[in-house]
Parts: structure tokens; C-alpha cells; sequence
């Protein structure tokens, strides 16, 4: 058998991989003041020519897969790739200013988190999604951790850590099972013999399939944070450093939803995704209900983003019944609106925190507009962003949602999305209102924290992005949802 080795659609991956690599000898070789700056530069410098080998995946200019079909990396996987590209950009810019002995490692690592969920999107056989999986966990695993002096964040690792590895043994025999059901691991073998399993206009697969398809569903559901699989997310956003919160809280949701669409693309026929599906429906509408409600009594803000991370999550499910182009471009535009509105709240936490204060508590977001007016109103608009009020991406991503789910006849989570929205809008305004709040005593720098300027400069330019992004995405709704719509055609 002839050996099946594109590396042309490798290339990002290996990209990313070299990357991580070259920062890890740069700290090797070097002394850690003459290296600062050429190791972010080789982050970025990663992320940029991994994106640029992207693109003539997107325009289809390449045959797409390789390795006999365990890569598939088409215009799915590039959609998806390039927004978990930027999103580890940004993650990059957040992340300058880190101490000096943990430098290297963790961009390293945060490289490696990325490929990881680059290859989640391209995934043509179930071990590659796991391999995905595992690579993309245990780098977020130690990135977790990734703050000295601060014990809840060791919390917060060994937490996801073990709640993160029984999620994996769901993944793995769910994936055992299908293997015994279908007789192969390849997703083009897997969706053939669904199709085999259709009889007289009935869907007649057996018990096994179906429960290791479910078992593969609460996988993924896990690293998505939906109910009832969403425990660890509340304390893991709030003891992880900032950039890795917020690197977490689009990457995990991104990767997790493409590897989910590719898998019940293969495994369950479109005809009978919506009955089949259901019980995810029921997950999503609990997921918007609780994110949505229990964010209303939360005091600090990242534990705030990660119960909107939950509803958001049950957002991203609207797309899944029917899995047509309607759904997979809307989640995808939805994906990005999401993403800078979560990264520019995250970058005004790491500029208060620049500043020496403890910016995810809301009680100093208090009077934040007449300490800084454009870092006050960029928050109002990222934030009017998650609610969905135009002209900001996420209306036009929640309407767009909002369409595939009606075509899909998702009437479940269509209601779950207009009851959270609204519950939803009274937590974001809430902190709003507390940025617009007078106040004469500004919050105090915590003992021991010093002002960092060159963190408080990489900062203020994600929240630039993030603004703008929001804004675009909102103004220019219809070139950006064609693009996708094009580039998902071959799904």
C-alpha cells in the first residue's frame, strides 16, 4: 500500500508544532533578555504562517485529504481553523508581559493547544479526533496552572484535569463502540455504514451505535461545557490566568463544536439528525436556561463569562439539527462574533490587571468610563455584543442561528434562545451600568502588584480588535456570512 503523506495539508499544523519548537531552543540557547521579544515574535510568527498555509485550503486550491482520509483538512477545517487562529493571536498579545521563568513553556504550550484544535477541525478517523482532544487538554492542563503564587489556579488545573479525564474515557468507548458497530474508525466508512443501517424508509442501527454515538456526544459536550457536563467551568475560568480564561473559552468551544458536526455528520444520516438529536436539543436549552440564569448573582466577572460560555454553548447546539449549510455557516459566524466580544472583555480584565487590580472582580469595574471613557464604552459595546443588539456580530450570528434552527425545525432551543437572551441581557447590562457608575474611590492596586505598561499597551490593542471585529461583523453582515456560506458548500 503506497504511502499517503500530504504534507501540504499538514502544513499549518506543522507550522504550529515548529513554532513551539523554536521558543523552547530560543530559551535553550540564549539569555532570557536578549529572547523576550523574539519569543513572542516566533508565537505570532507560528500563528501567521499557519494561517497563510490555511488559506489555499479555503479557496480549495489543494486536495484536501491525506493520510488515507485521517486528515481531512477542507474548507471545514479552514473556517474553523482560522478562527481558532485568531483566537490564539489575540490570546498571544494578552499573554506579553509574563514572568520571566515560565515564559517559553507557556507559549509553547499555548501553541501546542492550538494545533490541537486545528486538528480537531480537519479530523478524518475517530483516534484523530481524540488525538485532537488529548493534545489540546493536556497543554491546557499546565497552562491552567501557569500562575505563581496563586494556589486556585493549581486548583483549577487538577480540577479539569480530572473531571477532563473521565470525560476522555466517555470519548474513547463511545468511540470503542462505534468501531464495533460500523467496523471501522474512518468517518467516510462510519457515514456508509449509517447509511447501510437504513431499512424500508426506517433507521434500524443497533443499541450499541447508538450509545457509543451518545457516549462520543458527552465527550465533546464536556470540553463545550454543556449542562449537565459544565461543573468544572465556573472555577477553571476563575483560577486560570486571564489569557488562557479567554483562550479556553473560544478555542475549547470552537474545536469541540467542529469535531462534534464532523462526527454526527458521518454517523447519523441528515434525514434522521432532529429525532435522533433531541436529547442534545434538551442539553442545549438547559445549557442557555442555567448559563443565563445563575450568571445573574455572580460578583466576579470571569466566573460571569464562563455561565455565558455555558449559554453560548447551547447557542452554538442550533446549528446541529438538519446540519446543513445553513447551520454550519451560522454557528461559524456565530463562533466569531462570539469570540471578540469573550476576548475584549477578557482584555479589559488584563488591563485593570495591568494596573496592579484584581480586574474580574465587578465591584472595580465600578466608574470604569470616567477612568478610561474608551475602554468603558468598548466594554458596553462587546457586551451589547453578547447580548445580540445591533449593530454588533452577535445579532446577526443569533439571528442567523436563529434561521438554521427554524429550518430544522429546533423549536426547543429556538425558545431556550429567546428566554436566555432576555435573562441574559439583564446580567450584561447590570455590568454595564457598574462601568457606568460614579464613583470618588478608584480601586487600589493589590499588595504587591506593580503597573505594567507594556502588558496595559498588548492589551489595549486585543480590545482595538475586538471592538472593531464586533462592529464589522455586524455593519457588514452579508459579504462575511457569503464568504462562509461558499467556503462550507463542500460539507
Amino acid at each position: 500500500m503506497p504511502v499517503d503523506l500530504n504534507f501540504t495539508i499538514a502544513a499549518p499544523l506543522l507550522a504550529l508544532a515548529a513554532g513551539a519548537l523554536l521558543i523552547l531552543l530560543l530559551d535553550l540557547l540564549f539569555r532570557y533578555e536578549t529572547i523576550q521579544g523574539p519569543m513572542y515574535v516566533a508565537a505570532v510568527g507560528a500563528v501567521l504562517v499557519a494561517g497563510w498555509y490555511l488559506v489555499p485550503l479555503w479557496r480549495g486550491a489543494a486536495e484536501p485529504s491525506g493520510f488515507h482520509g485521517m486528515l481531512v483538512m477542507d474548507r471545514f477545517a479552514a473556517v474553523y481553523g482560522l478562527v481558532l487562529l485568531g483566537a490564539a493571536l489575540l490570546a498571544i498579545l494578552l499573554s506579553f508581559g509574563r514572568v520571566r521563568e515560565d515564559q517559553s513553556g507557556y507559549l509553547a504550550l499555548l501553541l501546542w493547544a492550538a494545533m490541537g484544535m486545528v486538528l480537531l477541525g480537519g479530523a478524518g478517523n475517530l483516534m484523530v479526533i481524540f488525538l485532537g482532544i488529548e493534545l489540546l487538554s493536556l497543554a491546557l492542563y499546565v497552562m491552567i496552572a501557569f500562575a505563581p503564587k496563586r494556589m486556585a489556579a493549581r486548583e483549577a488545573a487538577f480540577k479539569y484535569f480530572v473531571l477532563g479525564s473521565v470525560a476522555a474515557a466517555f470519548l474513547i468507548f463511545g468511540f470503542a463502540l462505534i468501531y464495533g458497530a460500523a467496523g471501522t474508525m474512518s468517518l467516510t466508512g462510519i457515514a456508509a455504514a449509517a447509511r447501510s443501517f437504513t431499512s424500508e424508509g426506517a433507521w434500524s442501527v443497533g443499541l450499541y451505535y447508538k450509545v457509543g454515538v451518545g457516549l462520543a456526544i458527552v465527550g465533546l459536550a464536556f470540553k463545550m461545557a454543556l449542562v449537565p457536563f459544565h461543573i468544572w467551568a465556573p472555577d477553571v475560568y476563575q483560577g486560570a490566568p486571564t489569557p488562557v480564561t479567554a483562550f479556553m473559552a473560544i478555542g475549547t468551544k470552537a474545536a469541540a463544536f467542529a469535531a462534534m458536526a464532523r462526527l454526527l455528520v458521518a454517523a447519523v444520516p441528515q434525514a434522521y439528525q432532529p429525532s435522533f438529536l433531541l436529547p442534545l436539543s434538551i442539553l442545549a436549552f438547559a445549557s442557555m436556561m442555567l448559563g443565563a440564569t445563575v450568571g445573574i448573582w455572580q460578583s466576579d466577572l470571569k466566573r460571569l463569562m464562563a455561565y455565558s460560555g455555558i449559554a453560548n454553548a447551547g447557542y452554538l447546539i442550533m446549528a446541529i439539527p438538519g446540519l446543513g449549510l445553513d447551520g454550519l455557516s451560522a454557528a461559524a459566524y456565530y463562533l466569531a462574533a462570539y469570540g471578540f466580544a469573550t476576548m475584549g472583555v477578557f482584555a479589559v480584565v488584563r488591563i485593570l490587571e495591568a494596573d496592579g487590580v484584581d480586574g474580574s472582580q465587578l465591584a472595580n469595574l465600578k466608574g470604569l468610563f470616567y477612568r478610561n471613557p474608551w475602554v468603558g464604552v468598548c466594554l458596553a459595546v462587546l457586551f451589547f455584543g453578547l447580548i445580540g443588539v445591533p449593530p454588533t456580530g452577535g445579532f446577526v450570528g443569533k439571528f442567523l442561528l436563529a434561521i438554521a434552527a427554524v429550518r430544522g425545525g429546533a423549536w426547543i432551543v429556538l425558545t431556550g434562545l429567546i428566554l436566555s437572551t432576555g435573562i441574559s441581557a439583564y446580567v450584561y447590562l447590570k455590568v454595564i451600568g457598574t462601568a457606568f457608575t460614579r464613583t470618588k474611590v478608584a480601586p487600589q492596586p493589590e499588595e504587591g502588584e506593580e503597573p505594567h505598561p507594556p502588558t496595559r499597551t498588548a492589551a489595549q490593542v486585543v480590545l482595538a480588535i475586538a471592538t472593531a471585529g464586533t462592529l464589522v461583523l455586524g455593519v457588514l453582515p452579508g459579504p462575511v456570512s457569503e464568504l462562509l456560506r461558499v467556503a462550507l458548500a463542500g460539507m
